[in-house]
Parts: structure tokens; C-alpha cells; sequence
């Protein structure tokens, strides 16, 4: 029975990697994915080269301690301007990377420093900000007599820490997992959805009735599961190389390190898991469709099934441990996406808590895998139509 299932799963894992649009697609997604978070990137980077320009009219005499504390990576010139406002407005409007702010007494009563823009967008002017309001308040201080030691003791902020019992103070411990956790649940959607399409290919091009001929209808749905999941291995092998190594050459972080936890192996076992599920699914409803233009939308809305786990994003890594979290573990189709991420985030997770969501999956995948062979069985060799949600349901009662 087998042997039959992994022959097909061969033949369809070979078709693919003999497709040279496959191969591109594995090469380019990476490079894609650089080129539209990287030339974003560049180009802020190139804005911001660009010096703002920011003149000053000072009537408290703050303007020389703004020179002395300004440092240089604020990427601000501050220029002193003895004009009018008026004339100054006239001067810088329209010039996107010019201001001006004005330092008086209104604004010191008034405890508001408004830096008027000449032109559109929003300068990076936190920085400087952040400095002004911290010489305004000295200066206000200073004019109640107050001493520098005084001044300098009370404006010292105060940093507060957050540390964890559980949880490495490194964040990329729990960043890098999170990370790979978020590129299975991806592939488990992508390599779903192959299966699904090769289903209908194959349905279309009445190639199934070839395969039928040589193999029974379970043989060929395994067979196409596996070699999908194979294919999806290779996918993931692939990206993960291209990370590791744009990880290290860029950011220099040991990814491999980060990745060898405990719970690997249990990551992977419920991302397999969650594929089989899914896919099994996805290509019993493949089997209904004639062409994908004509899906209802009963099918349409089982092809969400395996972005489930999206709605529990959120809340798991806000607490991996809370009661969403839990009850996601045991929620169809979003189990295994959810315990993927509560491993990859959780170091407080009881060998309860991970036996019971793997045994629920387990069950919960025999047996959409035994219902929806029943569906492929049948659906595979009908054409002409798309079999409604009522004679899905007599096949899956027979």
C-alpha cells in the first residue's frame, strides 16, 4: 500500500523539481523579499543623509546650549535667525527640509515649543525634541534660582528594566524562533495549496484517470500529501540557508545557535502535523473543483482553513501561556500553528500541556484524512460540475 504512495509521492515531488518555474520561484522569493525590505530601506536612508535645516529665534538664551548638546547624528543644522517671523515664513515655506521654531517667553509660560515646517513630510525630529524640551525645562528651572547640581540630579531620567525568571534577557532567543516559527506556518499555507492545485490539474488534464488506473485513490492522495511535504522541506532548507546567511553577513547573528532548542524537534513535529492536516483538506476539496474560476464559496472558505492560526497571532505572543493561547492549541486547523509559536515563545510549558494539543492533532488528522478520502475517491473521477456541500456530505456518510 505504501509503496504505491510513495511512488506517487516521487512523481510529484520530481515534476516539480524538474520545473525550472519552481526552482526560480524557491531562489527569487528570498532575493524578492530582500529587494522589497531592503530598497525601501536605502531610500529613507538617502532622505534622511539630507541635513534639516532649522532656524532659531531665541529670545531666552537657550540657543547656544542647543549648539553645545546638539550631537552630530541628529542630521539637524540649527542656524540663529535675528529676522521677523514673518519674513522667516516667507523664507523657508515650500522647502521641505527647512523650519523654524521660535523660543520666547509665550512659549516658555505656555510650556510649548511649536517647530513649524516648511514644506511637506515629517523630518526625523524626535531626537532634537527630546533635547529641547530638556533645555527649556534647565532653563525654566535656572530662572527660579535653582542650582545646576539641583538642575542636572532632578532631569536625570530614570531607566526601568524589565527581566524575566523564564526568558533569556537576549531578545533574538525568543526573535529567531518566533521567526522560523512564522516561516513553517507560511510554508504549511503555500505547500498546502500546491497540493490543492495539483489536484485540480491534474482533475482538468484527466490525468488523474491515468493515475487511478495505476493506483487506488488513497495511494494517490498520501502520495500527493507526501510529495508536496517534501517539497515544502526543500523550500524551507532553502530559505532558511539564504536567512542564515543574509542573518550572519548583515546583522551578525548566530541563527543556527538561537534555532538549537529543545523544542525543534517539537516544532517540527506539529508543523508536519499541521501540513497533513491542512493538506489533506485542501486536496480533497482539489478533487471537487473542475476549475478554480468556478469554486463556490463553500470551497472557497475551506481554502482558509490552514490561515487560522493567523487570528491567534496576537494573543499568543502577547502570552503564550494565557487562556487564548490554550484554547488555540485545541482549536481545528489553528493547533498546530498555535503550539508552533507557544514553543518557540514558551519556556514554561508542562509535558501535559504539549502531549494533549499533539494527541488532539493526531486524532483531529486520522480523521479528516479518512473523510476526506471518502470525498477525493469520488470527487476525483466526477466531471462536468462542482459537487455541492450536500453530496460531499452523503460521500463522507457512506
Amino acid at each position: 500500500m505504501w509503496r504505491d504512495s510513495l511512488k506517487v509521492a516521487r512523481w510529484e515531488a520530481l515534476k516539480m523539481l524538474k520545473n525550472p518555474s519552481f526552482i526560480i520561484s524557491i531562489l527569487l522569493t528570498p532575493i524578492i523579499m530582500l529587494v522589497f525590505g531592503g530598497i525601501p530601506a536605502l531610500l529613507e536612508r538617502i532622505d534622511a543623509e539630507q541635513p534639516f535645516r532649522l532656524f532659531v529665534i531665541d529670545q531666552l538664551g537657550v540657543y547656544s546650549t542647543l549648539r553645545e548638546m546638539s550631537p552630530p547624528d541628529l542630521n539637524i543644522e540649527l542656524v540663529r535667525y535675528d529676522g521677523s517671523v514673518a519674513t522667516l515664513t516667507e523664507e523657508v515655506r515650500g522647502a521641505s527640509t527647512q523650519g523654524f521654531v521660535v523660543l520666547d517667553q509665550a512659549a516658555l509660560a505656555a510650556r510649548t515649543a511649536t517647530i513649524t515646517l516648511g514644506g511637506d513630510g515629517t523630518p526625523p525630529l524626535h531626537g532634537f525634541s527630546l533635547l529641547l524640551s530638556s533645555v527649556l525645562r534647565f532653563h525654566a528651572l535656572q530662572a527660579h534660582g535653582v542650582s545646576n547640581e539641583v538642575m542636572s540630579l532632578a532631569l536625570a531620567p530614570f531607566h526601568v528594566a524589565t527581566a524575566s525568571l523564564t526568558q533569556q534577557a537576549d531578545p533574538y532567543a525568543r526573535i529567531v524562533p518566533l521567526i522560523f516559527g512564522g516561516l513553517i506556518l507560511m510554508t504549511i499555507f503555500i505547500t498546502g495549496i500546491m497540493t490543492l492545485q495539483s489536484a485540480v490539474t491534474e482533475k482538468k488534464d484527466r490525468m488523474a484517470e491515468v493515475l487511478l488506473s495505476s493506483v487506488t485513490p488513497d495511494n494517490l492522495m498520501q502520495g500527493k500529501i507526501l510529495g508536496n511535504c517534501v517539497l515544502g522541506i526543500v523550500q524551507v532548507t532553502a530559505w532558511l540557508v539564504f536567512g542564515i546567511a543574509a542573518a550572519h553577513f548583515f546583522y551578525d547573528i548566530p541563527v543556527l545557535r538561537y534555532l538549537a532548542t529543545p523544542n525543534l524537534p517539537l516544532i517540527i513535529f506539529f508543523a508536519l502535523g499541521g501540513y497533513v492536516l491542512s493538506a489533506s483538506v485542501l486536496v480533497a476539496m482539489g478533487a471537487t473543483i473542475e476549475d478554480m474560476a468556478t469554486a463556490t464559496n463553500f470551497q472557497s472558505m475551506v481554502f482558509l482553513l490552514p490561515m487560522l492560526p493567523v487570528l491567534f497571532i496576537g494573543p499568543v505572543i502577547a502570552n503564550p501561556n494565557g487562556l487564548v493561547a490554550a484554547i488555540g492549541s485545541y482549536f481545528p486547523f489553528a493547533a498546530p500553528g498555535v503550539m508552533v509559536m507557544r514553543l518557540a515563545l514558551s519556556t514554561t510549558l508542562t509535558a501535559i500541556d504539549i502531549a494533549l494539543p499533539a494527541l488532539a492533532m493526531l486524532v483531529l488528522t486520522g480523521l479528516m484524512m479518512k473523510l476526506a478520502g471518502k470525498v477525493f475517491r469520488v470527487a476525483m473521477l466526477m466531471y462536468g460540475k462542482n459537487p455541492t456541500s450536500a453530496e460531499m456530505w452523503r460521500w463522507i456518510r457512506q
